[in-house]
């Protein structure tokens, strides 16, 4: 009698404390077995700052949840979600995209949820220096995206580029703005960014305009044309300009080309002008090396670079100058590999 109700007391204490029929475990109640995380949706984070509540459930191994369970919150990547949160609820909140990992945890026991931040885009903005461009030079746009909180969105490939006036502004497939010189109306462009990203296409405008390329002082000037060459004119779209300064014991000069068939080679004075249009050379001006088919050079030349013509020696400084004051006697030409007589040329008209 005594061994059957000792079976008995034993059987009942084993049942309070949580026993598996099936396997005959015998499994301790309250003590923390999984962890489940989870959220209301799995949709992306479309916004910097957009938040979104994780609830973790915590059972011991009954299946038996547990109250007020003491978790640990972090996140796998903080510069994508951070995550606030002690309890059995937690705050993700969206940085930057991509995907990060929470975790609740107790001592060694974890569960975790993936959160992907996919930043959806409402507008851009194109920013760059300034809004004139001088003649000749260049300018980079930056495009910044914005997300639905007017969140900067910095990281934006496949951004593409249109100007609507290529004759006066030019803009790379990477942003890069090139002014051209153009003597003709008008001299400015809209720049158009786009940008298409998860089916939804934004875009932005910026008007730029082409800033005078002259320099503050100048005593001479060319418009280069390719109808101008001689003794036959070039079919092209080429043009140029020339500006030519007066120093003490020196000439400045500042030439501008666009549209040329290929890169600069030289560009010469050559005087006096004949009757078939084909003069001397009397300088040669370089325009160094690396240039595209838009472009501008500066330097200058003094009466040692000045070349003596049919067998003459070579005139002075103060005789070019007084050839240059003389209409229609002194022109300037441009030349490249494929037009090597000149592409583009003008007579140098006294300016003061």
């Amino acid at each position: 009698m005594r061994s059957i109700l000792t079976f008995a007391a034993m059987a009942t204490l084993t049942v309070g404390c949580g026993y598996d029929s099936g396997t005959g475990a015998d499994y301790p109640s309250g003590i923390p077995a999984t962890i489940t995380v989870s959220a209301a949706t799995t949709d992306p984070l479309v916004s910097a700052g957009e938040t979104r509540t994780l609830s973790a459930i915590v059972r011991d191994r009954n299946g038996t949840q547990l109250a007020e369970p003491a978790l640990t919150w972090r996140t796998s990547a903080p510069t994508v979600a951070t995550v606030n949160g002690s309890g059995e609820n937690a705050t993700v909140t969206a940085v930057e995209d991509g995907t990060a990992v929470i975790t609740a945890s107790i001592g060694s026991l974890e569960g975790t949820q993936a959160v992907v931040v996919r930043r959806r885009i409402e507008s851009i903005e194109i920013s760059a220096p300034d809004s004139v461009v001088v003649a000749g030079t260049t300018m980079q746009l930056t495009v910044v995206g914005r997300d639905a909180r007017q969140q900067p969105i910095a990281a934006l490939p496949g951004v593409t580029f249109t100007s609507s006036n290529e004759f006066s502004i030019l803009v790379s497939s990477d942003g890069l703005v090139t002014a051209l010189f153009n003597p003709f109306q008008p001299q400015t462009s809209v720049l158009t960014a786009t940008v298409t990203r998860d089916g939804r296409t934004v875009s932005a405008t910026k008007p730029v305009k082409v800033g005078s390329p002259a320099p503050p002082v100048f005593d001479f000037a060319a418009l280069l044309l390719t109808e101008a060459v001689r003794p036959d004119p070039v079919l092209g779209l080429g043009l140029g300009f020339s500006f030519l300064t007066l120093q003490p014991d020196r000439v400045q000069y500042k030439v501008l080309w666009s549209s040329l068939s290929g890169p600069p080679l030289v560009a010469h004075l050559h005087g006096p002008d004949t009757e078939d249009g084909v003069a001397p050379v009397l300088v040669a001006l370089s325009l160094g090396s690396g240039h595209d088919v838009h472009g501008v050079a500066t330097g200058s030349f003094t009466a040692a670079n000045i070349l003596g013509t049919g067998g003459r020696p070579a005139i002075s400084l103060d005789s070019l100058v007084t050839l240059m004051r003389t209409p229609a006697v002194v022109y300037l030409d441009v030349h490249t590999a494929r037009f090597a007589d000149g592409e583009v040329r003008g007579g140098i008209v006294a300016t003061r």
